[in-house]
């Protein structure tokens, strides 16, 4: 079955399962940005809560594909440190950060180029051999999996099965948080985890 989704920064892990138990995707490459939505967010689990990590861009170019991202800010650094600070104690937090720290490496002129890199390394942690193919038009009635509702205000009926999270004794588990979070915590783990969600509302 084919699976259509948006692209996102650092997706979180619903977004991930979509991906791992998809036969075949596809990224939606020709809808508008849409502000505060995955596509420039991620959420990660800081020693305070939850935490929402925005990458700034030019919101007057509202084609996905042409969205400029905006460095007249510190947020990769912002980031780079947030991330650390959740994780540096996580199992599998000195294996993957680098890789991270290279994502930030280079300037993107596109949230697409940046967003690309994101769901690449995920990839490549998971050895997911499925090509990363673009929609050539968009379409409202998708006739497959459409995922790309996917949004971090709408509330998911799915039941996340719980990992042992850094701060969780402190705050209690937090689901669909960044994928960053299963790796970190799970490693090798992380590929059964997205397989075995089920994505099938309760």
């Amino acid at each position: 079955m084919l699976t259509v989704l948006s692209t996102a920064y650092f997706p979180p892990a619903l977004w991930v399962a979509h991906a791992v138990q998809g036969h075949a995707l596809l990224l939606e490459a020709h809808e508008s940005f849409q502000k505060q939505s995955y596509r420039s967010r991620t959420e990660i689990a800081g020693p305070n809560g939850r935490q929402i990590l925005s990458v700034p861009v030019d919101r007057s170019i509202k084609e996905i594909l042409s969205t400029p991202v905006s460095y007249g800010e510190p947020w990769v650094k912002n980031h780079l440190r947030s991330i650390e600070t959740a994780y540096s104690n996580a199992p599998f937090f000195e294996v993957l950060f680098p890789d991270i720290e290279a994502i930030f490496e280079q300037e993107y002129q596109t949230l697409w180029e940046l967003n690309k890199r994101t769901i690449e390394l995920y990839f490549y942690w998971l050895e997911l051999k499925t090509p990363l193919d673009t929609t050539s038009s968009f379409e409202l009635d998708f006739a497959g999996i459409d995922a790309r509702a996917l949004h971090p205000k709408k509330n998911s009926q799915i039941q996340f099965p719980q990992y042992l999270q850094v701060f969780q004794e402190k705050n209690g588990f937090e689901s669909n948080l960044s994928a960053l979070d299963v790796f970190f915590n799970l490693g090798r783990s992380s590929w059964d985890y997205f397989q075995e969600l089920n994505l099938r509302q309760k």
